[in-house]
């Protein structure tokens, strides 16, 4: 199950919600948008189940009948962990390790998602990546120039050209 809890790239399009209603409306626009499968529950308007885990903007949990959380995993996108996890707990074993912890790999893997959900959410988050994160709005930017690569490997493919691009620079300015 997927929880809706805030939106996560607020902007033109799509604004903090102020009633329940709205937020229901955006988590019915999120499943259909990405397609998703299965069930879509809502937090409620304050963020209580959200704030209550964790205010991580992507995370997973496993939690077990009792409520007892089995795992979690900063990205939702850390699949080799998660599936680890679940594999664990679908054998009713409490997996192995209770966390991952792991940044680069699934922050690298959602980079190019940036531009898409940027466009979709409207300018003002684009205003607001490039404010907040300029490395991550960079990264997403130059993602875009290897489309021929699955979309989940063109941020691990941009890191060395921004990081060229960087050294380069620095190697050229004056002492």
């Amino acid at each position: 199950m997927l929880v809706s809890t805030r939106e996560a790239h607020s902007g033109d399009l799509f604004g903090q919600p102020q009633t329940r209603e709205e937020k229901r409306a955006n988590a019915i626009e999120l499943r259909r948008h990405h397609d998703i499968p299965f069930e879509v529950t809502v937090d409620d308007i304050d963020g209580t189940l959200h704030r209550a885990l964790t205010p991580k903007p992507n995370s997973a949990y496993r939690l077990d009948p009792a409520g007892i959380i089995r795992y979690r995993a900063h990205w939702a996108n850390d699949e080799r962990d998660l599936r680890s996890a679940l594999s664990a707990c679908a054998q009713e074993r409490i997996p192995a390790r209770d966390r991952s912890r792991v940044m680069g790999r699934p922050l690298m893997r959602t980079i190019s998602h940036l531009p898409g959900a940027v466009r979709f959410a409207g300018r003002q988050v684009e205003r607001d990546v490039w404010t907040a994160a300029p490395p991550l709005a960079v990264l997403a930017r130059l993602s875009r120039l290897f489309r021929w690569l699955l979309e989940d490997r063109r941020g691990a493919a941009a890191a060395p050209l921004a990081v060229g691009a960087v050294a380069r620079a620095a190697v050229m300015l004056p002492i």
